[in-house]
């Protein structure tokens, strides 16, 4: 029986109303406090934003020498991701709320959209240099956009400082090594410099997937008078040896195909080479007004070579691929006024314009052939194999928005936030395909333009005018979020190449946020009702090739709670956990099978999301001396397919290590997925029927130098 968390929240807001409430000003943030910007685009304690956030500090991600975006989050309450994907071994499908669509969730640096209004470009995340990463559930429309339209993840680079660095080196399984140097300097008073390059390079657990990352950043902040300016300008080169999924029947592997070998075309790759320059502004307007800027602009080229199982007896197998070079520009710019004042009580006004700009121009090959599976891989290189057809596309969007978002405090126990945003939309794209031998190649266009309306209310309740006994603090909250996106192109083959239908969201979420024990303690409660229209899946077209199409309508559920203990007795060590229940499932959907058969899947569950997800997180890091952590997690039974019929078997994964820290280095030891874990992480959405699967364990070692 489905539980409505709609009535549910309604009934129990007015429980809360009808209550007599204490008189609890809103408490400032502090030094201990889990500081969250994302949501409102003010530094707020999380405790007081109406909705579920978590945070992740660079220190902590440096302790455990996380390597990936996946690894940075995946034990974050509720977060579902892995290691690998259609983009590569290192870029992860990251799941929120049992949304686990790879452009579902706004993902910025310092506040610019990485992949601009494309999907999220993870290879330009500098997961060596983060400050802090912020994960804010549910959909963001009102202040980010047509991104942001099931979540966001928000990563924060280190600020410029006074003169301080540090150098970090590392190596281990899979003949990975890793090195980057942190410096910054104030050559002059307002002025603040700093230099950050990162090398790192991998073998890669499975055969022919090497990756490599190298990357310089230059940026500083000048203040003059009472505004201060930001810029920075980072290059890269990413370059990552394309490992196939692994194809599945009947919820297993097929025999002959062994998960640690490669059946993509030899020369298969997926490669970055990119320059962004990002800055901004802060400018004081007086009164309790200031105006605030920011800017990015990127040009990523791009090589993606890959190629996918189509038909296979477990022996031999035939294959179909591409070969292509995009070339990504984007642009992106947020300016916005922020105002403190009083009316009626206090309020925190956010109101500004948004443009989010990109064209990608690609051309290049598609090609079939044939390979030997067992009992030893054979398979041909990419200049071994004919041209099947000539392709190219060019594809822009332009989003403007302009929003405005108000945080109303009018009495000490309640906070009633509301905003809205219009979003102003167009694209235009043209695809091209020439099979070789025909007279003429196909040509198709299609644009789309409109405007639609983004927007939420939320209201948190203090419940607390003093702490109570070992209750410091209890704020109850409820909101309602819609979103809207332009869905991506179908471009797997030009003669059907289209612009797909918008996707949208609608979402309700009530939660019940403590702390106790003087803020040591803090224990959070989270359900959500979200209802996703036209999200887009990958199906069969009637070339019997995989392609992209709007999935009618689904439904996304749950529960989520999450407790985290950081006693003032022993600093360094903190204790946390977190439970999620997800129940994702398609309202109304249904496909044509590869022979033609017509799939009504309305009430299955969604495929690879986990109904119940679980870690458990320890960690000691004093700022001397020994330290020590350990990160579990497990997720039950996820269905393969539509039609759950087949099923993954649950599992456990955990990660650990040991460190010393000394004045002025550290030492430091882990091993990932000890359990040696390896279920399908992803499903891809090029192949049919294709997975991603888990690295295997793996150990690494570093030294960290502090000047």
């Amino acid at each position: 029986m489905r539980v409505s968390f709609f009535r549910a929240s309604t009934a129990l807001f007015l429980v809360v109303v009808a209550a007599p409430l204490g008189a609890q000003a809103p408490p400032s943030p502090t030094a201990t406090a889990e500081v969250v910007v994302s949501a409102t685009k003010l530094p707020e304690d999380a405790v007081d934003i109406a909705g579920s956030t978590a945070v992740v500090t660079g220190e902590e991600l440096r302790r455990r020498n996380v390597r990936t975006v996946a690894e940075a989050i995946h034990d974050v309450t509720g977060v579902d991701t892995g290691n690998g994907s259609d983009n590569g071994s290192h870029a992860a499908n990251i799941g929120v709320w049992g949304v686990k669509e790879f452009d579902a969730l706004l993902i910025t640096v310092d506040g610019v959209p990485v992949g601009g209004p494309f999907n999220p470009s993870l290879a330009q995340i500098p997961i060596d240099d983060v400050d802090r990463i912020e994960i804010v559930k549910g959909p963001q429309g009102t202040l980010y956009g047509v991104s942001a339209f099931a979540g966001m993840i928000q990563v924060f680079t280190r600020a410029s400082e006074t003169p301080r660095g540090s150098f970090r080196a590392g190596g281990g399984s899979f003949s990975e090594w890793n090195a980057d140097l942190n410096w910054g300097m104030s050559p002059s008073p307002g002025l603040n410099l700093r230099v950050f390059g990162s090398l790192a390079r991998e073998g890669g657990w499975q055969d022919r997937t090497t990756f490599s990352d190298s990357r310089l950043t230059l940026s500083g902040d000048y203040t003059v008078g009472k505004t201060t300016y930001r810029l920075g300008v980072t290059t890269a080169l990413a370059y990552n040896y394309f490992g196939s999924p692994v194809p599945y029947d009947a919820g297993k592997p097929i025999p002959g195909f062994v998960v640690a070998d490669n059946y993509a075309v030899v020369g298969a790759r997926l490669d970055h080479r990119f320059t962004t320059i990002s800055g901004g502004f802060v400018t004081p307007l007086g009164a309790g007004w200031k105006l605030e800027d920011t800017l990015g602009l990127t040009r990523d080229d791009q090589i993606q070579i890959r190629s996918f199982i189509t038909a296979t007896d477990g022996v031999t197998a035939s294959a179909t691929g591409t070969s292509l070079t995009p070339v990504e520009s984007t642009a992106f710019n947020d300016l916005r006024a922020v105002g403190t004042f009083h009316a009626a009580g206090m309020h925190n006004l956010v109101g500004g314009i948004g443009l989010t700009w990109g064209r990608t121009t690609a051309s290049g090959t598609g090609f079939d052939f044939d390979l030997v599976v067992s009992p030893v891989p054979v398979v041909p290189s990419l200049d071994q194999i004919p041209v099947g057809d000539n392709r190219s596309f060019q594809d822009r969007r332009t989003f403007w928005g302009f929003y405005v978002n108000d945080e109303w405090t009018p009495v000490s126990w309640l906070t009633i936030t509301a905003g809205a945003r219009y979003d102003l939309t167009s694209e235009a794209l043209q695809a091209t395909q020439q099979e070789v031998g025909t007279p003429a190649p196909d040509v198709t266009t299609d644009s789309q333009s409109g405007g639609a309306w983004s927007g939420g209310v939320s209201a948190l309740f203090r419940l607390l005018s003093k702490p109570a006994g070992p209750l410091d603090t209890a704020n109850l909250y409820g909101s309602w979020k819609s979103n809207f996106k332009p869905a991506a192109p179908n471009l797997t083959e030009a003669e059907s190449a289209r612009i797909l239908e918008p996707e949208r969201t609608y979402s309700g979420e009530i939660g019940l946020k403590t702390r106790w024990l003087k803020q040591q303690l803090s224990l959070d409660l989270s359900l959500f009702d979200m209802t996703f229209k036209n999200m887009v899946v990958a199906v069969f077209g009637p070339d019997g090739q995989p392609a992209l199409t709007n999935a009618g309508e689904e439904s996304f559920k749950g529960v989520e709670v999450d407790a985290a203990w950081q006693p003032a007795a022993m600093p360094g060590l903190s204790v946390g956990g977190g439970y999620a229940h997800h129940d994702a499932t398609y309202v109304q959907f249904s496909f044509l099978t590869p022979e033609g058969e017509l799939r009504v899947v309305d009430g299955k569950r969604i495929e690879l999301v986990p109904r119940d997800l679980w870690t458990i997180r320890l960690g000691y890091g004093p700022a001397k001396g020994p330290g020590a952590w350990m990160n579990m997690r497990h997720q039950n039974q996820r269905p393969l397919n539509r039609r759950n019929t087949f099923y993954t078997p649950s599992f456990f994964m955990m990660d650990a290590g040991v460190s010393w820290d000394f004045p002025r280095f550290r030492v430091a030891v882990m091993g990932r997925n000890l359990t040696d874990s390896r279920p399908p992480v992803t499903e891809s959405e090029i192949g049919d029927s294709q997975y991603y699967i888990a690295a295997p364990r793996r150990f690494l070692a570093e030294v960290t130098f502090r000047f």
